[in-house]
């Protein structure tokens, strides 16, 4: 039976959690049928690949093991990608994983769009944050609250995109059509993490269709110390965030003409909004102990005459809105941060501000 969905695990030292994340998957209904599990080792140093190949030896017809020496997240993409033989293909990081229930109704759902010759080149989900304190918060893409699609109508991109709300497309509720990653000959950049970006965005150059499903599959697991969206870490890699983003403009500059009017500003503003995130790693989320003029200087340096160059308009306003004071703009004037008691002041506004909009928004 032909297989609709591939999964492709990374797993670096993951041993006590990717049972979890591979009990997920093979329990639900239509696994054996439908699935295609390709699980990459990336030189762990625990126990990780003897894991991997008990489960493999379980679910043959479900589990693939690739054990490869270490080169960082992309590079176990790169591995898995070209032996793929799913319909679609998604990502999932071995100390995540998925609904297994919510994953039976997605195959269900693929296997009814394979009956019926409908196809989309981006399969869009809602996913979980799972925080410290059993938190749970639902990200669903809306604009304000308001989910303007309908679940279950195939779309053509440039209409959902064409209102220029600024989506965010991230890897935990991106599902490719595997057709269209290989037209475009998709490659991450290897040797560094945070690469799930390029996942999230070369693709939307090119994909004509998309089609919203409203199943919460994926559990993204933020309370784990040490993982890379550990603000702690994020500090420390910021000049790894810098050659993604470097790698990013590289392929805008590349790709930019191949688009519609529509895309062309909707990639604008996405790309704007990449660099207004840079700079405010540096000048609002960065502990003002970790802070170093210095290496703000040399990005700031280095990117913003590309900003320049492109047109962009990068503002970096505080997260709450009613401030409208720009942290770029005081920069190049002063060449330092704001004051820390006003960043203490905005931070308490920005926090009152959140827990407003997930209270009313993502209830």
């Amino acid at each position: 039976m032909k297989k609709l969905l591939s999964i492709i695990i990374p797993t670096y030292n993951m041993a006590s959690l990717l049972p979890r994340c591979l009990e997920s998957l093979v329990t639900a209904e239509g696994a054996s049928d439908y699935l295609d599990v390709v699980v990459v080792n990336d030189g762990s140093k625990d126990d990780s690949l003897e894991v991997a190949r008990k489960w493999e030896a379980d679910y043959p017809s479900v589990i693939r093991v690739i054990d490869k020496p270490n080169g960082n997240y992309g590079s176990t993409i790169n591995a898995a990608f070209p032996v793929v033989c799913g319909k679609y293909v998604k990502v999932l990081d071995s100390d995540d994983y998925f609904d297994t229930a919510v994953l039976s109704r997605f195959l269900s759902e693929l296997n009814t769009l394979e009956n019926t010759s409908a196809e989309a080149d981006i399969i869009q989900t809602p996913f979980t944050n799972l925080g410290p304190d059993n938190l749970r918060e639902v990200v669903r893409y809306n604009t304000m609250g308001r989910e303007p699609y309908e679940y279950g109508h195939i779309y053509d991109l440039d209409e959902v995109l064409k209102d220029g709300y600024i989506r965010f497309f991230l890897m935990h509720g991106l599902t490719y059509r595997t057709e269209l990653l290989r037209r475009i000959g998709y490659r991450q950049t290897e040797g560094i993490s945070y690469t799930d970006t390029e996942w999230s965005c070369y693709p939307t150059f090119y994909a004509k269709t998309v089609l919203f499903w409203n199943l919460n599959l994926y559990q993204y697991n933020l309370d784990r110390p040490g993982q890379t969206m550990d603000p702690k870490v994020i500090v420390r890699c910021i000049s790894q965030l810098s050659v993604v983003t470097e790698n990013m403009l590289d392929y805008y500059r590349k790709h930019i003409a191949d688009v519609s009017a529509i895309r062309k500003g909707w990639l604008k503003q996405y790309f704007e909004n990449r660099m207004r995130i840079m700079y405010k790693l540096f000048l609002l989320d960065m502990p003002r102990e970790d802070f170093k003029a210095d290496e703000l200087e040399a990005f700031d340096r280095h990117f913003w005459p590309i900003c320049q160059e492109l047109n962009f308009r990068v503002v970096l306003w505080p997260e709450n809105k009613l401030l409208r004071i720009d942290y770029i703009r005081y920069w190049h004037k002063h060449h330092k941060r704001w004051p820390a008691w006003f960043e203490a002041f905005n931070h308490q506004i920005d926090r009152l501000a959140r827990w407003v909009y997930v209270k009313v928004f993502r209830r």
